[in-house]
């Protein structure tokens, strides 16, 4: 019996998904191949098949698991209708479902210092990750606003959002819940209406110029 000529990719897929999945959830050091095989419903002699090593799945699954939050929050920024993209982006981020389960949410927030003391080709995976969401964090904020506040906003968003996550997952329940919103709070006053400010910086701005003319 032959198998279907994308056989070796779907299940290369379902190894990816049940890893990013198992690390996220219990850490890279607590899980071994032969779980991961185990999730994956194969089994473990298999592995070599698709990956060189642990470290080389590892890369694949953080890729997997970046790209699912991205998925997340383009979906938080799409039911979410109005100027504000980014604040939308971080609210979704720091919401209790995503508090709940690490399995299916950033990387960064549930692994990141495991990640940081991994391989070159896992460090460099990881740099991109994070280049990434900063840059489509950054796209979020009108054009109007100058770039050296968009940067700025940009990153003290993600460092709030994954900073947030990470304090709230070491808290009780009613204290981790506490947390979030407060860091709600402090990200609707930071970056609430960020298109009507930039509106009213160029209108300062066309009335200084008209005045100096």
């Amino acid at each position: 019996m032959s198998w279907p000529k994308d056989h070796k990719q779907a299940t290369r897929q379902r190894i990816v998904e049940a890893a990013a999945a198992a690390f996220r959830q219990r850490g890279i050091a607590d899980v071994g191949v032969a779980e991961i095989m185990r999730r994956a419903g194969l089994t473990h002699g298999g592995f070599y098949a698709h990956f060189d090593s642990k470290e080389d799945l590892l890369a694949a699954a953080l890729n997997h698991a970046a790209t699912q939050v991205t998925s997340m929050l383009e979906t938080a920024v799409k039911n979410r209708a109005g100027p504000d993209q980014l604040l939308n982006a971080a609210l979704a981020y720091l919401s209790p479902p995503h508090l709940a389960h690490p399995e299916r949410g950033c990387p960064v927030a549930a692994i990141g210092p495991e990640l940081a003391r991994s391989s070159k080709k896992v460090q460099q995976k990881l740099a991109a990750a994070i280049r990434t969401r900063l840059k489509k964090l950054f796209d979020m904020i009108s054009s109007r606003v100058p770039l050296e506040k968009r940067k700025q906003r940009a990153a003290g968003a993600l460092a709030c959002m994954v900073g947030g996550l990470v304090l709230a997952r070491g808290l009780k329940e009613s204290e981790a819940f506490e947390l979030l919103n407060d860091c709600h709070a402090f990200l609707r006053e930071a970056l609430a209406n960020s298109d009507g400010e930039a509106a009213t910086m160029n209108a300062t701005a066309e009335t200084q110029s008209r005045s100096s003319a």
